[in-house]
């Protein structure tokens, strides 16, 4: 059996492998450079993140002329707070993360590309009484990491879609990690939203579950790679280097063997996802899945009618206003890097 993973997003992991890596605090001003850039991971580094680390690994950065360096932030808001204060070049966040964020920040921010077409939630119960549908929720209770976090945000997403009022469904705060499914079995949860990798490990471990991805239901990416209008406008050349490398090793990973990926990405970062070997092989094809969710001519862009279908959904539940979706992603660099 494998154990439970630890939360990436509960605690900041410490020491970090290799060069191209080091830790938030003291971080050097980016601009100084065109082609030195800083990749400001929201949590942990995991298998999550493999394009950027593959990218840094694997030569496809160095290929292009560009010196990048992985760190990582306490949670998402410093992470966009450091790419807006110019501590940073870029940070990977859920497309949701990017439209909360837009119109709360003085700075322009956009999407110049998409890592993860799909989403990195999934609603998981038990096999015996499943939950199939957002329908299903009404009148149920339901576990989220937090109140009011991310999970929650989904959830509400879910609902909207499906005309119930947040009220109609009792939600409860258990964290986020596998251990989970004991409080699903004993019954004090009808469900619960759970990570890519808790979901993965419950599969593995045989347990009597039912799941599917949020994202069957919501459209919303799980990462968009972000960062102020001013960098990417003033530095095309760059961006365009930038975003040419992530697709790279993106394609890479998907045809490459995972045992070859991941012995790479180790021997250089010191990441944080369950040391299980059988597990982070099984997690690097999961998320090559999410990936290849819109198609391998997608990989690294951004899909306009996702962006659309996911600004209508946050419009229609209250959680945010985003009145002009459009501004907040730009192809153009994808479109002249992938040519």
């Amino acid at each position: 059996m494998i154990e439970n993973a630890v939360s990436r997003r509960s605690f900041l992991k410490g020491a970090a492998v290799g060069s191209s890596v080091f830790l938030a605090g003291g971080l050097p001003v980016f601009a100084e450079s065109a082609t030195k850039l800083v990749f400001m991971e929201p949590f942990d580094l995991a298998l999550e993140y493999a394009h950027e680390m593959n990218a840094v690994a694997g030569g496809h950065f160095e290929k292009e002329g560009l010196d990048v360096s992985i760190t990582n932030a306490r949670g998402t808001a410093v992470g966009i707070q450091q790419v807006i204060a110019n501590q940073a070049t870029t940070t990977r966040i859920g497309l949701l993360d990017l439209l909360k964020a837009a119109g709360s920040q003085e700075a322009k921010i956009l999407s110049v590309g998409t890592s993860l077409q799909g989403g990195i939630f999934n609603v998981v119960s038990r096999k015996d009484a499943p939950i199939n549908s957002p329908a299903d929720f009404k009148g149920k209770t339901v576990g989220v990491a937090s109140l009011g976090g991310g999970q929650e945000n989904v959830l509400n997403l879910m609902l909207s879609s499906v005309g119930i009022k947040p009220e109609e469904v009792e939600r409860q705060a258990i964290g986020s990690n596998a251990g989970n499914v004991e409080i699903l079995k004993q019954g004090r949860v009808d469900a619960f939203i759970a990570s890519t990798e808790t979901a993965l490990i419950l599969q593995m471990n045989k347990e009597p579950i039912d799941v599917w991805p949020t994202s069957k239901f919501t459209p919303l990416p799980g990462g968009v790679i972000m960062m102020t209008s001013a960098f990417a406008e003033g530095n095309r050349p760059t961006v365009v280097k930038f975003l040419r490398a992530m697709r790279a090793s993106a394609l890479e990973i998907i045809d490459t063997d995972p045992a070859v990926i991941l012995d790479r990405i180790v021997a250089k970062f010191d990441i944080t996802t369950n040391d299980d070997r059988a597990f982070r092989l099984a997690a690097i094809k999961t998320y090559n899945e999410l990936t290849l969710a819109q198609g391998r001519d997608n990989v690294m862009r951004n899909v306009p009618s996702v962006f659309e279908a996911a600004a209508k959904l946050v419009n229609d539940a209250g959680i945010v206003a985003v009145p002009n979706v459009a501004a907040l992603y730009d192809n153009s660099f994808a479109d002249e890097a992938f040519k």
